[in-house]
């Protein structure tokens, strides 16, 4: 007895109208954003209501003096506020994707939904990328600002020599003269991510001048955030397994972080994973074989955010209809804060906001 095959290319194939995404993380830094002094990201949207290049960012560095007492003379003895400012110029930003209106007809998904989504999506890690690559910028005048990558060796001494009071090596025994001799210290059994390094990392951000201000929570309570990719948080994760576990509320059940992989909590700490923060270029450790990445303690105003236009949906249609396009665009900047000294503020500019911690892995 013959069995009628039904050919493949005659056989019905049902797609879903839905259509998966590739995953991409929503910006992680968000919670971190706000308008406030106290917001490590602080956001300014001046331009959204102006026109102009340039957003000016103020700080007004905290008093040190110590005031005068009993019958003692105030006048003549008045201390200066310490002004500061830091300029970010915006620019705009658009990408964008084509199909044919023709391929509507063709596809199993909605082509014109499905760039809108891909494109938000790529937005949201347009601006993560744009943080993560602001954190470890290096800047010797305050204006220029190079990504690390493409920093040479010279304009990193320059500027470890401006930041020696905010950039801690391993477990502090570099000379912080010469960053890749620095770097070349750093091994894999005391240069990690302990509760030793995260106290100095700290430590470092109280002593700074001047100071790493913390993130103030319901007036009273301060906090600094720390950032770091997926190798030294695995570090953290294992320095801090104990206190997680013998500190940690054991009622929280599934919401404790030992069992969601959440967010770190120790000594004032937020210890957050971002996976996109990666190593060093090559293996800048000890004997030139060991792999370095950063870490970035994070106080209040470490990066400014200029917004002149927020991301908006563009479209454009040609060939009679045929041609569809749609896009993202936004105008905007995104820089370390840099505060120096001297009539324009770019003497001996020093990274306002942030402790740069480097760390060996295996």
């Amino acid at each position: 007895m013959a069995e009628t095959i039904v050919p493949t290319n005659t056989r019905v194939i049902r797609w879903e109208r839905d259509f998966y995404r590739e995953y991409i993380r929503t910006n992680r830094f968000s919670k971190l954003m706000g308008a406030n002094e106290s917001a490590p990201i602080q956001v300014n949207e001046d331009l959204t209501r102006n026109i102009g290049e340039y957003i000016n960012f103020e700080l007004v560095n905290r008093l040190t003096g110590s005031g005068v007492t009993g019958t003692n003379t105030l006048e003549g003895n008045e201390e200066q506020l310490g002004i500061r400012n830091f300029r970010v110029q915006v620019d705009r930003t658009r990408h964008a994707v084509l199909h044919d209106r023709l391929h509507e007809q063709f596809s199993a998904i909605d082509l014109v939904e499905a760039k809108r989504a891909v494109l938000m999506d790529w937005f949201k890690e347009n601006i993560r990328d744009r943080i993560i690559t602001a954190l470890g910028s290096i800047s010797t005048d305050g204006v220029t600002h190079t990504a690390y990558a493409d920093a040479s060796e010279s304009d990193k001494d320059i500027w470890l020599a401006n930041n020696s009071d905010r950039v801690l090596f391993g477990a502090a025994s570099a000379g912080y003269t010469d960053h890749s001799a620095d770097l070349a210290l750093l091994d894999t059994t005391s240069d990690i991510i302990n509760t030793t390094t995260l106290a100095a990392m700290k430590d470092m951000a109280k002593n700074a001048n001047p100071k790493i201000r913390p993130i103030r929570v319901r007036d009273d309570e301060e906090w600094y955030v720390v950032v770091m990719g997926t190798k030294l948080f695995r570090q953290a994760q294992t320095a801090l397994a104990q206190v997680n576990r013998e500190a940690w509320i054991r009622s929280q059940g599934d919401n404790n972080p030992l069992f969601t992989g959440g967010d770190l909590i120790y000594d004032g700490l937020i210890i957050k994973e971002i996976p996109e923060i990666g190593a060093l270029p090559g293996t800048p450790g000890a004997n030139g074989t060991t792999k370095v990445a950063p870490a970035y303690l994070i106080g209040a105003q470490a990066i400014a955010y200029a917004v002149a236009q927020r991301s908006r949906m563009i479209e454009n249609i040609r060939d009679y209809g045929a041609k569809k396009g749609a896009g993202v665009e936004m105008i905007d900047g995104i820089r370390k804060v840099y505060f120096g000294s001297g009539a324009t503020d770019t003497a001996i500019p020093k990274q306002h906001g942030v402790v740069t911690g480097y760390f060996a892995y295996a």
